[in-house]
């Protein structure tokens, strides 16, 4: 499991817990743990973990159990999905009320997904401005 401890203050923390889809392609998580890396460099009173709602493991369930059996008295699931589809709708909160049915004593909480946000849009420009660059001439044809 790709976890990044805050150090030995651990016990009876925030744990945040960023949920992906999930891919059979080895290196498509990659970009969601390096946001869990930075949010544990940037929060480092709190610990940072991912998990996946399909094919890639950890399970959501797995994570959750895993933050709570390692003390955290709060659980916060982030959706690191762009649209509000049936997963983020549906599943992802049906995860959420599992967890509090398996852990009473720990506070799980779901946070929104990525949806619409300005910085999107920056990125997406960037995106657009890189396109819009010439070919380097090595690729000429």
């Amino acid at each position: 499991m790709h976890v990044l401890s805050g150090g030995p203050e651990d016990s009876g923390q925030t744990a945040g817990l960023l949920l992906g889809h999930g891919s059979r392609a080895e290196a498509a998580n990659g970009a969601m743990y390096e946001v869990v890396h930075r949010l544990q460099i940037k929060w480092p009173a709190y610990r940072f973990s991912a998990a996946f709602l399909e094919i890639n493991a950890p399970s959501i369930p797995e994570g959750i159990d895993f933050h709570a059996e390692a003390g955290a008295d709060r659980i916060i699931l982030l959706p690191y999905f762009l649209h509000l589809g049936n997963h983020v709708q549906k599943d992802l909160p049906r995860f959420m009320e599992e967890g509090r049915r398996r852990h009473p004593a720990v506070e799980i909480h779901l946070g929104g997904h990525l949806g619409f946000h300005p910085k999107l849009v920056e990125i997406v420009e960037e995106r657009l401005l890189e396109s819009l660059e010439p070919v380097p001439s090595a690729f000429s044809f």
